[in-house]
């Protein structure tokens, strides 16, 4: 008698929690604000691209959205945060390029797993790095760049925000892929190299942040490392430009963490799909050089792991660690 008691019991515990959890799942997105976490500090591209994505899904999830900048380590601080959170589709993170794919294949003992600890939502953009150069170089095209570089092996330099960067792995990838041999100088962040190469301390740079820079004719656009760029349309790419086996897409994405239920990461993505169709914030970002691009999950997956494979290939084959 006792035992049946119990089952039954049991069973009255099970249905009753059983209702709970659908309606719990069913307030989705009402309990509390969403996070979007951006790993990097305020005012740059990812900072940016998440409070503009950020107010509109707002507006069309009606729930508040909050964006927390935790930067650091490449990334990897705030996406390490990310991984640890509950996955009740309240947090998000705004990765990249870096905190997705180079982290993994440059930092030893990461914090998290790019694979492991989240699932894609979206992918947000697609962004040509622009290669840019000292007007004092005299450089009219691309092909005067790789023709000077081959005439004089080791003596021009390319400026990085840093080893193991995609702006730095992005150009050891075009010296590979052109045949050409250059001196790497590595800076702790974009700014500070694309302001060497404005005073003539350093010649060349790939990077997606020197828009406005080309614009005010303080450095000189050759080309531009993947599609078409949005701003300087009439850039070629350095494909066309005659490195034809090259291309380097950086780019950005929505993120959450692994197990987050599929309906809710459905939601968010299909949201997310509306949001980046809009063409006055499709114009706002192409006059900043960022191309908005959502992709489904599989594309999505599919294009990290094939960068995956030949990052991994490049580091291995060009000996690059990690900067301490």
């Amino acid at each position: 008698m006792k035992t049946t008691r119990r089952h039954v019991l049991g069973l009255m515990a099970a249905l009753a929690c059983a209702p709970g959890v659908a309606i719990s799942a069913a307030k989705w997105p009402n309990e509390k604000p969403i996070r979007i976490i951006v790993p990097f500090p305020p005012g740059g591209n990812s900072d940016l691209l998440a409070r503009a994505i950020g107010q509109q899904l707002s507006e069309k999830l009606r729930q508040s959205v909050v964006i927390e900048n935790r930067s650091g380590a490449g990334g990897s601080i705030g996406a390490a945060a990310v991984a640890r959170e509950a996955a009740d589709g309240y947090t998000f993170l705004l990765g990249d390029i870096a905190t997705q794919v180079i982290n993994e294949i440059i930092l030893p003992k990461l914090s998290y797993s790019p694979e492991n600890d989240f699932v894609t939502v979206s992918r947000l953009t697609s962004v040509s790095l622009l290669f840019v150069a000292n007007p004092k170089l005299g450089l009219k095209t691309f092909a005067d760049f790789v023709t000077q570089a081959k005439a004089n092996p080791g003596k021009l330099t390319y400026a990085s925000g840093g080893t193991g960067t995609p702006s730095h792995l992005a150009m050891a990838m075009l010296a590979a892929n052109a045949g050409i041999e250059l001196v790497h100088v590595p800076y702790r962040g974009s700014a500070p190299a694309l302001n060497d190469i404005i005073a003539g301390e350093v010649d060349v740079m790939l990077d997606g942040a020197a828009t406005q820079l080309v614009r005010t004719g303080r450095l000189q656009l050759l080309g531009v490392s993947g599609e078409k760029s949005p701003a300087f349309p009439e850039a070629p790419t350095i494909a066309e430009a005659g490195v034809a086996n090259y291309r380097f897409s950086s780019w950005h994405g929505i993120f959450a963490p692994k197990s987050t239920p599929t309906e809710i990461v459905n939601s968010v993505a299909s949201a997310l799909s509306d949001i980046l169709g809009q063409a006055a914030l499709k114009k706002q970002f192409a006059d900043q050089n960022i191309q908005l691009l959502a992709s489904n999950q599989k594309a999505f997956n599919d294009f990290i792991k094939q960068q995956k494979e030949e990052f991994t290939k490049l580091v291995r084959e060009q000996n690059i660690k990690a900067q301490s």
